[in-house]
């Protein structure tokens, strides 16, 4: 738009699409905060934690997309979507953080235990895997099976500490956003790194949950401290790395990923089934 947008909280232009404090409670439109700043924006965004069958992605209410009937893989039309994923041993590691550090549901338990509920699929928002498929099932309906979709794209969080100014740019051309390189390498990018949030922390600090203990919610950032959390249990007879091997194979999640979208041929980032697959390795 051209305005010199500031925010005192990311939640004021990027709500959580499924809490109900954002929405009016006598119909469907988001309440006056939220609406204007996406006005000021001019566009709306959201975040939040639905599989990919439960979000909305016709233009209209009751219509079908594209002949589609299936919500597991249709192609939305009523947006863009952006499915940021993370290794899930680091997942686990910051989950358990989030969730013992809460006061609305604190979880009370060693991480250790924490560990083998999440691959049993028994915490808060059920089973990783599940997550993951529903979303790769979004991915496959696709004739070039191609994550640089016009509706859909991947983006992966080692790939973004590894080199944060590529995964920006594929951003811009997903979203087609002009902005010069000045902008981008003064302005944005160093805004943009885990350092940088972290120093801003009120601004990132969800407000969904009460804190406990002056918990911070940007934590490390780190790539491999969820291993290094499960071998810190190894010296006490935890099989918690075996665990989490046996627990992959049993699950046949590897090899629903290449069914739905085919063989791994490159580790590129045109590659979703590369990305899909190396969220739950840790070597």
């Amino acid at each position: 738009t051209g305005e010199d947008i500031s925010f005192s909280h990311v939640s004021d232009f990027a709500p959580f699409y499924d809490i109900d404090a954002h929405w009016e409670t006598d119909g469907d439109d988001l309440i006056d905060g939220v609406r204007k700043n996406h006005e000021r924006l001019g566009r709306r965004v959201f975040n939040t934690h639905l599989r990919w069958e439960m979000l909305p992605k016709r233009a209209e209410a009751g219509a079908a997309v594209d002949g589609v009937e299936d919500d597991r893989t249709q192609r939305p039309e009523c947006g863009k979507f952006i499915h940021v994923t993370r290794n899930l041993i680091d997942v686990v590691a910051s989950f358990y953080h989030h969730l013992s550090n809460q006061k609305e549901g604190q979880y009370t338990d060693d991480f250790e235990t924490f560990a083998r509920e999440f691959m049993a699929g028994t915490l808060p928002f059920g089973s990783p895997l599940d997550h993951l498929v529903s979303f790769a099932r979004g991915f496959s309906n696709s004739e070039t099976r191609d994550y640089r979709d016009q509706s859909l794209l991947l983006i992966n969080y080692e790939r973004m500490t590894t080199n944060l100014r590529g995964e920006v740019l594929r951003i811009m051309r997903f979203l087609d956003l002009s902005i010069t390189d000045e902008v981008l390498e003064k302005d944005l990018l160093p805004s943009f790194r885990f350092d940088s949030m972290k120093c801003n922390s009120d601004r990132f600090q969800p407000k969904s949950v009460t804190w406990l203990n002056g918990y911070k919610f940007l934590r490390k950032g780190k790539v491999g401290d969820g291993r290094a959390l499960m071998e810190e249990n190894i010296g006490s007879d935890s099989r918690l790395i075996f665990e989490f091997d046996e627990w992959i194979q049993r699950s046949k999640y590897c090899d629903e990923i290449e069914r739905l979208l085919g063989l791994n041929q490159e580790d590129s980032e045109d590659n979703s089934t590369a990305v899909f697959l190396s969220l739950v390795r840790h070597d």
